[in-house]
């Protein structure tokens, strides 16, 4: 066992990793308005648009 976690440690934790900022990411932009980062572009657009009056 300890042979596995030295030659596949690396590997392992670079997957864990990777995982994780896939699963963040796809977290905060989301697919729609529910999200953190897509509600913030939407809002941000809805006050460009409405003080510029277009």
């Amino acid at each position: 066992m300890q042979d596995i976690i030295k030659e596949y440690g690396p590997a392992m934790i670079t997957v864990v990793v990777i995982g994780a900022m896939l699963i963040l990411v796809s977290t905060l932009i989301g697919k729609d308005q529910n999200s953190i980062v897509g509600g913030a572009f939407s809002q941000l657009l809805t006050y460009f648009f409405t003080k510029n009056a277009l």
